[in-house]
C-alpha cells in the first residue's frame, strides 16, 4: 500500500475516532436533555447504580466491549445502543473524510473546492473552506442523530434544541460554509434569493413542507384504513400511525436538514427514505416492525449517502 494511502487511512481512522467521541457525547445529550438534566456538569454514570464511569471504561465502543456490556460496579447490563451510536458516528466521520475531505470536495455540487487531495496535502496546505464544509456536515449529522435517539425513546425533541440547530445552520451558512456557494452556476440573484439567509429559509421551508405532506398523507391513509373492511390493513396503519411527538420530531429533522443541505436535496432524501420504508414494509413482518421507528434512522443513513455522493445529483439541482 502506498505511503500516502496509509497516511490517509490513519487520518481517516483518527477522524473516525473523533466521530465516535462525538457520538458518546450525543448519547448523553439524547438521554438527559428531554429529562431536563444537565449535559455538562454531571459526569457519565451508570443509570442503574449512579456510579461514575471510569475514564478508561468510557473509551468509545471499546469501553462497552471491554466491560461486555455491563456496569463494572453493579453488573447490570448497559444498552448496546451506546456503542452502536458511537460506531455509527465514527463510521460517518470516516466515510466523509474520504468522500469529502481527502477528495478536495469532489463530492460537492461546487466541487472540487481545491486541487489538493489526500490527508497530507490537507494538513500541509489546509483549505479552511473545505474543512468548514466537513465540520458543517458533521454538525448536521450530530443534530440528526440526537433527534433520532430522542424519537426512538418516544420523547419530544425540545424546541430549544431544534432552534439551536437551526441557528447554527443558519449562521454558519451565512459565513459562506455552504457548499453550494462554491458552484459557478449558483447565483443567489438568479435564484431570486437575496442572501444565504434566504437560501437557508428556503431549505427550512422545503423540509417543513415535506414533513407536513408525509404526516398529512399518513393520517389520511390511517383514516381510510379505519373505515376499511380490511382488518389487516387497518391494524397495520393503527400500529404504525404517526403520533403527535413523531410528527414534531420528523418536522424538526427535515427542517434542519433543509437548512444545512438546501431545499432541493431534502426532497431527494425524503423520496429515497420513503422508497426504503415501503420496501421494508414488504419484506419484514408487519407485526414486528413499525415504520415510524425506522423513519428517522433510515433518513439519517440516506443523508450520509447523499452527502458522500452529492456530485452525481448536481445536474438535477437547477431550478
Amino acid at each position: 500500500m502506498p505511503s500516502n494511502a496509509i497516511i490517509d487511512l490513519i487520518a481517516a481512522l483518527w477522524l473516525g475516532f473523533i466521530g465516535a467521541c462525538v457520538g458518546s457525547f450525543l448519547n448523553v445529550v439524547a438521554y438527559r436533555m428531554p429529562l431536563g438534566m444537565s449535559i455538562i456538569w454531571k459526569p457519565s454514570h451508570c443509570p442503574k447504580c449512579n456510579h461514575a464511569i471510569r475514564p478508561y471504561d468510557n473509551v468509545p465502543i471499546f469501553g462497552w466491549l471491554w466491560l461486555k456490556g455491563r456496569c463494572r460496579d453493579c453488573g447490570e447490563p448497559i444498552s448496546p445502543r451506546y456503542a452502536i451510536v458511537e460506531f455509527v458516528m465514527g463510521f460517518a466521520f470516516f466515510v466523509l473524510a474520504y468522500a469529502e475531505l481527502f477528495s478536495g470536495g469532489a463530492n460537492l455540487p461546487g466541487g472540487p473546492i481545491t486541487e489538493f487531495t489526500g490527508a497530507v496535502n490537507n494538513f500541509l496546505v489546509p483549505n479552511w473552506a473545505l474543512i468548514g464544509v466537513y465540520a458543517y456536515h458533521g454538525v448536521l449529522l450530530s443534530l440528526l442523530i440526537v433527534i433520532t435517539l430522542i424519537d426512538l425513546d418516544g420523547k419530544n425533541v425540545p424546541f430549544s434544541f431544534a432552534l439551536f440547530g437551526g441557528l447554527v445552520g443558519l449562521l454558519t451558512g451565512m459565513l459562506g460554509v455552504h457548499p453550494w456557494l462554491e458552484k459557478e452556476w449558483f447565483r443567489l440573484e438568479e435564484l431570486k434569493i437575496a442572501s444565504a439567509f434566504g437560501f437557508a429559509v428556503f431549505g427550512a421551508g422545503c423540509g417543513f413542507l415535506a414533513s407536513a405532506v408525509i404526516v398529512a398523507v399518513w393520517r389520511v391513509r390511517l383514516e381510510t384504513a379505519q373505515n376499511n373492511a380490511d382488518k389487516k390493513e387497518k391494524r397495520f396503519f393503527e400500529r404504525t400511525g404517526i403520533p403527535f411527538h413523531k410528527a414534531g420530531n420528523l418536522m424538526a429533522a427535515l427542517t434542519l436538514a433543509g437548512i444545512f443541505l438546501g431545499g432541493l436535496v431534502i426532497w431527494y432524501a425524503v423520496v429515497y427514505t420513503v422508497i426504503i420504508l415501503v420496501f421494508t414494509r414488504r419484506i419484514l413482518p408487519k407485526e414486528r416492525w413499525k415504520l415510524c421507528k425506522l423513519a428517522l434512522p433510515v433518513f439519517f443513513c440516506v443523508v450520509i449517502v447523499l452527502i458522500a455522493v452529492w456530485k452525481p445529483f448536481e445536474g438535477y439541482l437547477h431550478f
